[in-house]
């Protein structure tokens, strides 16, 4: 095939497709079709190629640098592809998405948030989807303004300022999604490509094509116990096919299990075999993190490890406490990993909590997004109930339902008032410069283990010490000194979480020994002030 004159823009996938002249018994384990792209700078990249039935073989490419790229394939001579060679211009891209126009994503130099390739500080705002590979329905959907179940929840959260889609392949058996990965043949088994040309193309490249980094696992966590090797072959599989567009690999939902004893090492074991091999395989340096287990103190299995970019934690849905002193003391122990909150407290979630069921409201959500944010998180996933789990229409039966006994389906909550609210949350965020903010300390007003101390709202400080971020959580009720500041005059703006709007505090106010001493909140529910330094 003739690709001369082919371009196409930074960061933006295309796919290069390619004919062997022979066949093979298995033509996915049997084969393996290299390219190599080299850079004006003289930087390569290899790509495999994935095998997408009879006899044809596709290359997916995203190239992060302009000019002129040229490309070597590397094959078995038999196929006729050995040694073809072509050239693709990269060209800017000339869209406004933010992902294509800053890059791939990367951690900070300081280990404390991500970014984009460009250096573009990346506030991760996600939304769970773990059933979006083949239950979410593409042509079809009960909610009376959308076409389309997948188009139109993906569409409604990019609406929102989501960047992120929290998601999983759901490959393992007890989904019986095995069977859509896979087919088995006389020769072992192969790629489905059926579904993949039907079903999951769509999906990924859709989500890709409005933006959205897919942050994606494979499986959940029982799904690697005696099959190592199916998921290492899948791994490859997608990240040939998949791994040029905007992802995240998560690796697997929940990896270390909740049996503990020498399961649990099988289970930790045999996904890090998986994660090397991605690794590998990715030749773009792609962010790799794992679904935490629900723990206290909170899972902290890979930390020390180079593959493992940042933590993807769960705090749960109400069957453990959750305390400020749990974000705190794990963000000061592994202060050099990004940390995101990744699942807690799914809206109208039936909570798990000791002392009775209830349903999980905005108002929940929102004390553990910013509680998680203001004590070091640079990101947090939301998640709906009737979304994850897939509930299409009410009375259905649901071997989840521990999670959902209040009966709520997807077209209900795609329209909860807790994802609106969480994209007020970002756009706070990004607007206050979140990159720049620490949580701050002060040993008099950390004190989780006394009720009343859990009255004091968390504070966080910027580097040059003269604006500060404080959440004054629902029941805050007390006030706190912060010192340390610059002196000058600075003026407060009040910020409401529920609907996103800012009103003025006080205009000028005099700072000259240093410290500053809260006022009490504006009014019941939760609140925060933004208090900055109006002369430079």
């Amino acid at each position: 095939m003739n690709y001369a004159n082919q371009k196409v823009e930074k960061w933006r996938q295309i796919i290069l497709a390619f004919s062997s002249n022979c066949s093979y018994e298995n033509p996915f384990i049997d084969v393996s079709i290299i390219a190599v792209f080299t850079s004006p700078s003289g930087l390569k990249l290899k790509r495999e190629a994935y095998w997408d039935g009879e006899n044809t073989y596709k290359i997916s490419f995203a190239p992060i640098e302009l000019g002129f790229w040229n490309y070597k394939i590397i094959a078995d001579e038999e196929s006729g592809l050995n040694n073809l060679a072509g050239e693709i211009e990269c060209i800017e891209y000339t869209g406004d998405l933010e992902i294509y126009r800053h890059g791939f994503l990367n951690v900070h130099s300081s280990g404390r948030y991500l970014i984009y390739a460009d250096g573009t500080p990346f506030f991760w705002l996600g939304d769970t989807h773990w059933e979006f590979a083949y239950k979410e329905r593409w042509d079809e959907s009960n909610h009376a303004e959308m076409d389309s179940m997948f188009k139109g929840m993906v569409k409604k959260r990019v609406d929102q300022g989501y960047n992120v889609y929290q998601t999983n392949l759901r490959s393992d058996s007890i989904m019986k999604g095995d069977k859509n990965y896979w087919i088995k043949s006389e020769n072992g088994k192969l790629p489905n490509i059926e579904f993949y040309q039907n079903e999951l193309d769509k999906r990924m490249h859709y989500i890709a094509d409005l933006g959205i980094v897919n942050a994606l696992g494979l499986a959940w966590f029982m799904s690697i116990i005696n099959d190592v090797e199916g998921q290492k072959n899948l791994a490859r599989y997608i990240v040939a096919r998949y791994g040029a567009l905007p992802i995240v690999w998560t690796l697997a939902g929940e990896v270390a299990g909740y049996n503990g004893g020498e399961e649990r090492e099988i289970l930790i074991n045999g996904w890090r075999e998986v994660a090397l091999y991605i690794e590998k395989l990715d030749c773009y340096g792609t962010l790799q993190t794992a679904h935490y287990t629900n723990e206290r103190p909170f899972a902290d299995y890979y930390q020390d490890e180079s593959w493992f970019d940042f933590t993807l934690n769960q705090a749960g849905h109400g069957d453990l406490p959750i305390s400020p002193n749990h974000y705190r003391e794990f963000n000061k122990k592994y202060s050099k990993k990004p940390f995101i909150e990744a699942e807690c407290f799914y809206e109208f979630c039936s909570t798990l909590e000791e002392n009775g069921t209830r349903m999980c409201t905005a108002d929940m959500l929102r004390r553990v997004a910013y509680m998680s944010i203001q004590l070091g998180g640079c990101g947090y996933t939301y998640g709906a109930q009737g979304i994850w789990d897939n509930v299409w229409e009410k009375g259905e039966p649901n071997p989840m339902n521990i999670f959902n006994r209040f009966d709520i389906t997807w077209y209900e909550a795609i329209d909860g008032i807790g994802a609106k609210q969480m994209g007020y949350m970002k756009a706070f965020y990004e607007k206050t410069r979140f990159w720049e903010f620490m949580p701050y300390e002060d040993a008099g007003n950390v004190n989780d283990n006394n009720l009343f101390g859990k009255k004091v709202p968390l504070a966080s400080i910027n580097e040059s010490k003269d604006k500060m971020i404080i959440y004054y959580g629902d029941t805050a009720r007390k006030t706190m000194k912060i010192h340390g500041l610059v002196n000058g005059e600075y003026a407060g703006t009040w910020f409401d979480p529920r609907s996103g709007e800012y009103t003025t505090a006080f205009e000028a106010l005099n700072i000259k020994d240093g410290s500053f001493e809260f006022p009490l909140k504006k009014e019941q529910g939760d609140w925060l002030l933004v208090v900055e330094k109006t002369i430079i």
